[in-house]
């Protein structure tokens, strides 16, 4: 082996050895991770961490959050104690496990080993309440109802707009008691941010995102050649947003699949029409995907077209025609029986032909016997020698 050939050995051994040295940088993981509940809504994650010497002042570290048994958000954050919002609806436990890992870009360095905690709620899951909706009305108040699940459990319900879980209980509002046979809780914004509710009793609770509900808006329909043409009035809320429209409706009482469309402002739709046909409308509309979810409830049926029976011209043709022609036939029956001895008249018996035959071959002695009308019953003679004489 030349001394070259030695040199790019002893250069590639010594490559090898160094990279792994330097990839054994390891991130220390966090410690003292811990948990407390601020609000029943949210839960406030506290760890230490400690920087390693030999770590680069400029080398950014992160804390990567993880929940293990659920399928909720990552979150990242540079602070040792992190804040997240734990529905009842999206987490559905009373305990779940959540991991913390100290990560960093910097060459040369790993990320630490995930811490684990486990968490538990501080009360149990129970449904407390039924169709908890809260309506947007034209003043931009939310009025909130529910119906309570056991009206033998006395249960307190509070709300709290998303985006307020730093101030803890200080952003939690309680609704009012009973009304009307529902529970109701006015509350009052107008930027209508995501509303969070939590209803506990004395061992249970639940927590949920309110559901914004608005009044179907109203339909005009327009008749245009072999379609109508429907349009709706743009909702109050909401107006910089795309709504989705589903119609569903009857057409002669078929049922037609529904479809939707997406709308935004004054946009209309046409769908197929037969006048001949009833129609029974009804529609609903939600916000897509970009904004806020608010959805209506189904609207009244909107009945439009003729209300009678209406034959088309095939189902016409197939009744009328048949019709005129029994008619036909049945005059033509009755025309010929008033007229049969012009159509069909009298003919003579066998006795009557012999007789008549009879008399015209019968010759007296001395002429032809002649037969006269039967108003003259004289007979004429005729002679051989003479012209016709009357007898």
């Amino acid at each position: 082996m030349t001394a070259a050939q030695i040199i790019a050995v002893l250069s590639c051994a010594s490559a090898l050895l160094v990279r792994p040295c330097e990839a054994d940088h390891v991130l220390p993981e966090p410690t003292s991770l811990d948990y407390k509940w601020i609000s029943l809504f949210t839960l406030n994650l506290t760890w230490s961490w400690n920087r390693p010497k030999d770590l680069p002042p400029n080398c950014l570290v992160e804390y990567f959050i993880h929940p293990i048994d659920y399928k909720k958000s990552n979150a990242k954050t540079t602070q040792t104690h992190y804040s997240e919002d734990y529905l009842t609806e999206e987490v559905p436990s009373d305990w779940w496990n959540v991991s913390v890992q100290a990560t960093t870009s910097c060459s040369g360095w790993n990320g630490s080993r995930p811490v684990k905690k486990t968490i538990t709620r501080p009360k149990k899951r129970v449904e407390l309440v039924k169709d908890f909706k809260c309506y947007i009305d034209s003043k931009s108040l939310l009025n909130c109802s529910w119906i309570p699940g056991d009206l033998s459990t006395k249960v307190n319900v509070s709300y709290r707009y998303h985006g307020e879980k730093e101030e803890g209980f200080k952003g939690v509002q309680k609704c009012a008691e009973d009304k009307n046979g529902r529970n109701v809780c006015f509350l009052k914004d107008n930027t209508f941010p995501p509303v969070f509710v939590v209803a506990e009793s004395q061992t249970g609770m639940s927590s949920f995102e309110a559901k914004l509900v608005i009044g179907v808006t109203k339909l005009s329909i327009k008749e245009e050649e072999g379609y109508l043409s429907l349009a709706w009035s743009p909702p109050a809320v909401g107006q910089a947003c795309t709504w989705t429209y589903c119609v569903w409706y009857k057409e002669c009482n078929v049922d037609i699949p529904p479809k939707c469309y997406d709308i935004k402002r004054n946009n209309t739709k046409d769908i197929p029409y037969k006048k001949c046909c009833e129609y029974k409308i009804q529609y609903n509309l939600t916000t897509t995907k970009h904004c806020l979810k608010v959805v209506s409830e189904n609207s009244n049926v909107i009945t439009y077209g003729n209300t009678k029976l209406c034959i088309q011209t095939a189902n016409m043709v197939a009744i009328v025609i048949p019709i005129i022609f029994c008619l036909c036939v049945f005059l033509s029956i009755y025309c010929f029986n008033r007229n049969r001895e012009i159509f069909c008249q009298k003919i003579p018996n066998h006795a009557e032909i012999k007789s008549l035959m009879s008399d015209i071959t019968k010759k007296p002695q001395n002429g032809i016997v002649m037969l006269e009308p039967v108003e003259n019953t004289e007979s004429v003679t005729a002679s051989p020698k003479k012209c016709l004489h009357e007898v």
